[in-house]
């Protein structure tokens, strides 16, 4: 199936700012079940250069900056990704311990990441608020996928999705208290579980196509980023999990890129000098296409096409 994705990020200044530095990870990467078949970025004011890049863990990256006073930035990332079904079937895979102990053997870069992924990162840290949990849904004689499965569905059955109720900072004890959250709520939660348990689980960022109610017309720009967790076994790589809609992730999500936490992948982040108080406006639209190639680029938008980072 195609999936064409359009993420615009427009930030309006109150005054003008006179410097911007800006990184943005929102290119989608190949990987065993998708295929980026093109992806643009468009700019506006435009940029003297854009410096395209591979950070550590693979994911497409970009960094620019507005060196003249400007009182707007507007960031278009449209991409155009082939995506296809996974195995429903969960595979055989290894208890605890022994998944350990083969990733200790193992040294291709999927192992070496899973190493890191079993460690603290900025935003998931050890606290009481794992520890608590881990009392609801022990790990006990399943498997590292089984668990991770049997996690991903607890989560879904004992917290509410709400819009709106935390923030980038908002600590885990805050969501596991109140029991309600968003995406990467859910995502950091099972991340620390898992962590504290000795089974190497990494951050995904992406999109999930959303279909409107039966009649109803679609309303363009009300997607959203969208962010799961997935779990390295030794045996099989790494396998998803979306704990915000109790499924494994299947050809209509779109995987942009994947880090230790939040902070790895954020899609845009920089340093601004000047503007004072600012608004940040972000409209998603993840739409099925027959089409080989990009819609046209805007008018009055510098436009850099990359054909598979």
């Amino acid at each position: 199936m195609k999936l064409q994705v359009r993420h615009r990020t427009h930030y309006d200044y109150a005054s003008p700012a006179s410097l911007s530095n800006n990184h943005i990870c929102l290119q989608p990467r190949d990987t065993p079940n998708q295929q980026c078949l093109n992806s643009r970025v468009d700019v506006n004011p435009e940029p003297k250069s854009i410096d395209y890049q591979q950070d550590v863990f693979g994911n497409n990256v970009l960094q620019f900056n507005l060196s003249r006073h400007h009182n707007q930035c507007e960031i278009i990332v449209t991409s155009l990704v082939e995506t296809a079904d996974i195995v429903s079937t969960l595979p055989e895979s290894l208890k605890q311990a022994d998944n350990i102990a083969r990733i200790k053997q193992l040294k291709n870069n999927d192992a070496l990441m899973a190493v890191e992924c079993l460690l603290p990162s900025p935003y998931i840290q050890p606290t009481q608020t794992q520890d608590h949990y881990i009392k609801e849904i022990p790990l006990t004689t399943q498997t590292v996928i089984e668990y991770s499965n049997e996690l991903m569905s607890h989560i879904f059955n004992t917290f509410e999705y709400q819009s709106g109720f935390s923030t980038l900072i908002t600590p885990l004890s805050e969501i596991y208290a109140a029991r309600k959250g968003v995406c990467q709520d859910f995502a950091h939660l099972a991340i620390s579980v898992l962590r504290r348990q000795g089974i190497p689980a990494r951050y995904v960022s992406g999109y999930l196509e959303t279909l409107p109610p039966p009649g109803q017309t679609k309303l363009q720009g009300a997607d959203a980023s969208h962010a799961w967790f997935s779990v390295f076994d030794a045996d099989n790589g790494w396998f998803d999990f979306d704990p915000t809609n109790n499924k494994r992730p299947d050809k209509q999500y779109i995987t942009t890129a994947w880090g230790r936490d939040y902070g790895d992948v954020a899609p845009v982040k920089g340093v601004v000098y000047g503007g004072g108080k600012h608004s940040l406006t972000v409209e998603v639209d993840v739409n099925r296409t027959g089409n080989t190639t990009l819609s046209q680029t805007e008018p009055n938008v510098y436009a850099r096409s990359v054909d598979k980072l």
